[in-house]
């Protein structure tokens, strides 16, 4: 064999077969000795919701853009190949790169025995120990690392199968199971065929919507206000701009023709449709201006005289009222069933499905990739975040 292949899947959830998918992959090599001799990884679009956000911090935004398991299979394969495949608890990672592969129709050698798993070799070395990376990590005297990250997950476990082979290397001698697979004949897929994604770094600052929209705007054309500030009305409803509502402004301002002055223009006038409505402002109206300005990338004090729309923003964002039909997402923090059953009885119509009549989407992330969402983007129904949603609710509910 070549040395280690050490692996790890950051996934949407535990159902591999039938709904789940790989959001992000790592492959560490090690030398026989357990240096560690190169690293790959990957973020992946997994064409769906994200599943459990709050443990692996995987973005929609973020994953949106990422490369699908098919456009990377040949850059796996190549790292895969001639190698004894390393997991903590491998079996999970099996299940997940067996279906991915399975996708695009190529046999894999991995089942549950295909692969050095750390995880159960750790309660050998360590019985004493828990079975949580992490924790036997630790019990190693190892290095903390961004834990529920594919890539510095893989270099921990590969950490944790160099104090093996150092400390009780024979409890991680590759077995015959293992070094078949080792040697199973890939067949040659294309490489190189996308970049690899890589999560932003904690300090990273998302260049501001308005920018983004500004560089695609057109520069000649005759302004047609009405559609952009209905949109940007419904994009605002969460008090924040997703990626998918930044996408869908510069999309509509494109095909209107609008010009950079003139989409400044609508957003001054949108804060000072505002500050009208306002009247005369307390302190939560007043916090409300100034996030909508900071999100509009201007301040208060800029604000030009208005012009006449059809339609005004609302003070306060999301607002629901009994009998608007919405329908919830994906994974959220707070418990489905609970928020379902409140808005019930606040007299919300709470819908599997969405249709033109739907007032929100709720999502964790409202730039989810699951059906439902994209069947709002498509029918130009707001997607909103679960927090607008449950001020929402809460004032409803009095």
């Amino acid at each position: 064999m070549d040395g280690f292949a050490v692996v790890d899947t950051e996934t949407t959830g535990i159902d591999a077969a039938h709904r789940h998918r790989i959001a992000e992959v790592a492959v560490v090599h090690l030398d026989r000795g357990g240096a560690v001799t190169g690293e790959w990884s990957t973020l992946l679009n997994p064409e769906r919701d994200l599943g459990p956000q709050a443990i692996h911090q995987i973005t929609a935004a973020e994953a949106r853009q990422a490369p699908r398991f098919a456009d990377i299979a040949g850059d796996l394969v190549d790292r895969l190949r001639g190698r004894v495949v390393v997991a903590h608890n491998w079996p999970f990672d099996a299940m997940h790169l067996r279906a991915e592969f399975t996708r695009i129709g190529l046999d894999t050698p991995f089942d549950d025995l295909a692969g050095l798993c750390t995880m159960r070799a750790a309660s050998v070395v360590m019985p004493h120990s828990r079975r949580s990376l992490l924790a036997c990590c630790t019990t190693a005297g190892l290095p903390a690392m961004r834990w529920h990250t594919a890539r510095d997950d893989a270099m921990a476990a590969g950490a944790l199968l160099g104090h093996m082979l150092a400390s009780a290397p024979d409890t991680v001698q590759p077995t015959a199971e293992q070094l078949r697979a080792a040697a199973w004949a890939w067949p040659d897929l294309p490489r190189d065929r996308v970049a690899p994604a890589h999560r932003r770094p904690a300090d990273h600052v998302e260049p501001h919507f308005l920018a983004r929209l500004v560089e695609h705007l057109p520069r000649d054309e005759e302004p047609t206000v009405d559609a952009y500030f209905a949109v940007l009305d419904d994009a605002l409803l969460d008090r924040r701009v997703s990626a998918s509502d930044a996408d869908t402004l510069i999309d509509v301002a494109t095909r209107l023709g609008l010009r950079r002055t003139d989409v400044l223009a609508i957003h001054h006038t949108y804060l000072r449709a505002l500050v009208d409505a306002a009247g005369e402002m307390g302190e939560r109206e007043r916090a409300d201006i100034a996030l909508v300005a900071r999100l509009l990338g201007i301040t208060p004090d800029a604000i030009g005289a208005p012009v006449p729309l059809d339609r005004a923003p609302t003070i306060g964002g999301l607002v629901l009222h009994p009998g608007d039909k919405i329908v919830l997402t994906g994974m959220m923090t707070s418990d489905r069933d609970d928020l379902t059953a409140r808005a019930a009885a606040a007299g919300l119509r709470v819908m599997t499905t969405v249709s033109r009549l739907t007032r929100v989407v709720a999502a964790a992330d409202p730039d989810t990739m699951s059906r439902k969402a994209d069947s709002a983007r498509v029918l130009g129904v707001p997607v909103v975040d679960e927090a607008a949603f449950v001020r929402a609710l809460a004032a409803l509910e009095g």
